[in-house]
């Protein structure tokens, strides 16, 4: 690829926008405990900005650094999940006892060098599985290609890639086309969109961001539009079922869909239309609902708490063990048509790939044993792209892998000591090395979940469970080394996932390897200053846990550790637990087993429904509208048309115009409603 791929300006650009993206996952994580990657909303700002300057370059701006772009903007803008700034650091500094040694005090200095810690071995994890994940295996990763999508038609590099089907007897045919179809385009291809398309889109995207801007000023300004009792005065005070008009909770709910957030309001009414009510009736649950100790809320949250374990227990299982179940069915097929061939029945013939061949059922990549082995003969689709193909087999070169081993023995190096100047007092360096080896396979669980679902499984949970046994409830220290270690376990699956994700838009568009690596690289360590100096900017100025930010991911890591350890648990709870438990198990294995029937939608997500139950009505029933619309949209136009830029604008603008807000809080600036 002659074009530029590494180059200052996609550096600083990447840079600059990975900085806004880790504002809003800051803002939104530490409110609802969500955050996002919006690499098309990167990848599209990048795009305009060098449009708008087009007179003035030298060089056009190409799609290989686009995809710098992206991957430098991700690998910053997910820095706030990686370091635990939303989960793990809250429940630190706000929100454990004197009785658990907390608590403790996390100067700006002490959150830059745990970011620093936390930053390097998930992007090594993310080299050693892109091979395997990305290259070999034929998975859908829906969400990259639909990046990948927008990339071709922002620099028209030929026709935009499809969507990947529903029926997984098409997936795998169609993946290997696309992967094909933008590594093989020239520029003179045309495209299906006018030039101007990304006008439309830019429009769009700037149109939610400025509502969303004004509208957030106004909230300011009005407080009680974001507990809004639409369901009369008693139910928002008492019960807190009420509305948030925040666009950003609305635009995050057409980002989820429909199936998702329906889900999510099914667990709020639930957990806080029959629950909540029970267990306070019931008397185990006297103080206010909104109270996390003695109130409804920290009641019901346990019951949320085995809706993720069991979900998230299953999930990992099956990721780990389909693998090989897949494997040996295969060696059963062929050991199978060894014995028919020599007893006389049909032999043993490979079919042309003309022909039409039976695909295996369980297979998550639609191809059958034969066009495996097929896929690896050379045809001219696969000549054409002989210099891309070149590039991915010199990752097998021994100089890669030696300086990946390299890599990963530095970045534990620095991750063991940068923890023990930090916490040696309190957590032997042997844990450290333990929670990132165990972080290795927890990687490779969330990379292949993220490539078939977009959606990344909770691994500090099931981290958490194995931490239990090294520090046991007789350790004094047993409740900050349980979220110390699951947070170090964490970060490395998270933020492979995260850049997993960017390895696949940059395969589909023929990036090099060696050109986004150091882009994240850069980006990750810019992130840790950049997320650590917003985290405490937030911290600093609003009450934590407070009205704004409830930071319910930490009550759940932090309850999680209590449960764990056998501490915590509220009377009366004990048989809702366990049924929640039984329920979201047996759930989530039909919707595993089961992924492509229609009806699977009908059952229940073990996590949308947790999720529900843990965040209140507010921002749920906001953002199960938000998927209505989305619903509504979609079949009123044939399709999503920009709808999914405009709910990223929404994101976007109201996280911008958080720092305003922000300041007018510091400064006293008064409200004029409540």
């Amino acid at each position: 690829m002659g074009e530029p791929s590494f180059t200052a300006r996609s550096l600083l650009a990447g840079l600059l926008i990975g900085t806004f993206v880790s504002l809003s996952n800051t803002y939104y994580g530490l409110q609802i405990g969500v955050a996002s990657q919006m690499s098309m909303v990167s990848g599209l700002l990048g795009f305009a900005g060098f449009k708008a300057c087009s007179r003035y370059l030298t060089e056009p701006f190409t799609p290989a650094e686009n995809v710098l772009v992206i991957s430098v903007a991700t690998s910053c803008g997910c820095m706030p999940v990686t370091a635990g700034l939303i989960g793990v650091v809250p429940a630190l500094e706000f929100l454990i006892n004197k009785e658990e040694n907390g608590p403790m005090v996390l100067p700006l200095g002490t959150i830059f060098v745990w970011s620093v810690a936390l930053s390097l071995f998930g992007l090594i994890f993310a080299s050693l599985f892109r091979q395997y994940f990305i290259v070999r295996d034929k998975l859908p990763w829906p969400g990259a290609r639909t990046t990948a999508n927008l990339i071709a038609t922002l620099h028209n590099e030929g026709k935009p890639m499809r969507s990947p089907p529903s029926s997984p007897a098409l997936t795998a045919v169609q993946t290997a086309q696309d992967d094909q179809t933008l590594q093989s385009s020239s520029p003179n291809s045309n495209s299906l969109e006018p030039e101007t398309a990304w006008t439309e889109k830019l429009r769009t995207l700037s149109q939610g961001a400025g509502a969303a801007g004004i509208i957030s000023i106004v909230i300011y300004f009005i407080p009680i539009l974001r507990q809004l009792p639409v369901f009369g005065r008693k139910a928002a005070t008492s019960w807190l079922w009420s509305v948030d008009l925040s666009p950003g909770f609305f635009g995050q709910g057409i980002i989820t869909g429909p199936v998702i957030t329906l889900h999510m309001l099914l667990g709020a009414i639930v957990g806080w239309g029959v629950l909540s009510p029970y267990a306070r009736n019931q008397g185990w649950a006297p103080g206010d609902v909104d109270d996390w100790s003695t109130g409804s809320r920290g009641w019901i949250i346990w019951v949320s708490l085995a809706a993720l374990l069991a979900d998230a227990s299953i999930k990992m299982a099956w990721l780990l063990l389909s693998p090989i179940l897949k494997k040996r069915m295969l060696i059963q097929t062929y050991l199978r048509s060894i014995w028919k061939s020599n007893s006389g029945h049909q032999p043993l013939l490979r079919p042309a790939r003309t022909q039409y061949m039976a695909v295996e059922q369980n297979s998550p990549d639609g191809l059958s044993a034969q066009d495996r082995m097929a896929d690896q003969r050379p045809t001219p689709r696969n000549q054409s792209t002989s210099l891309n193909d070149n590039r991915m087999h010199s990752q097998n070169h021994p100089d890669h892998w030696r300086t990946l081993t390299a890599a990963f023995i530095i970045s534990i190096i620095v991750c063991t000591v940068a923890v023990q100047l930090l916490f040696g007092s309190i957590m032997p360096w042997m844990f450290t090395v333990v929670a990132i080896f165990l972080s290795l396979p927890m990687a490779a669980v969330g990379i292949r979940a993220l490539a078939e679902t977009d959606c990344n499984p909770e691994s500090a949970l099931v981290s958490q469970w194995i931490f239990t046994i090294l520090a046991p409830a007789s350790n004094p220290n047993a409740l900050i080394l349980n979220l110390l270690s699951a947070a170090i376990a964490q970060a490395g699956a998270n933020q492979a996932g995260a850049l997993s994700y960017d390895f696949k838009v940059g395969h589909l568009v023929g990036s090099r390897l060696d050109v986004q690596i150091p882009g994240q690289i850069v980006g990750s360590l810019f992130g840790t200053l950049v997320s650590g100096g917003i985290y405490k900017l937030y911290t600093s100025q609003y009450p934590i846990p407070g009205p704004l930010f409830r930071v319910p991911a930490s009550f759940v890591v932090l309850s999680t550790a209590r449960l764990l350890l056998g501490r915590g648990l509220p009377d009366g709870v004990g048989p809702f637990v366990v049924g929640a438990a039984v329920l979201s198990a047996v759930a989530t294995m039909v919707k595993v087993r089961y992924h492509d029937r229609w009806w699977q939608h009908l059952i229940p997500s073990g996590v949308a429904f947790a999720i529900g139950i843990y965040n209140t009505p507010s921002f749920t029933i906001t953002r199960a509208v938000g998927g209505l619309v989305y619903l509504w949209y979609k079949q009123r136009h044939q399709g999503e048309g920009n709808i999914i830029l405009l709910a990223s604008g929404l994101l976007l603008g109201e996280s911008i115009a958080s720092l305003v807000t922000l300041g007018m809080f510091a400064l006293g600036v008064p409200h004029f409603g409540t």
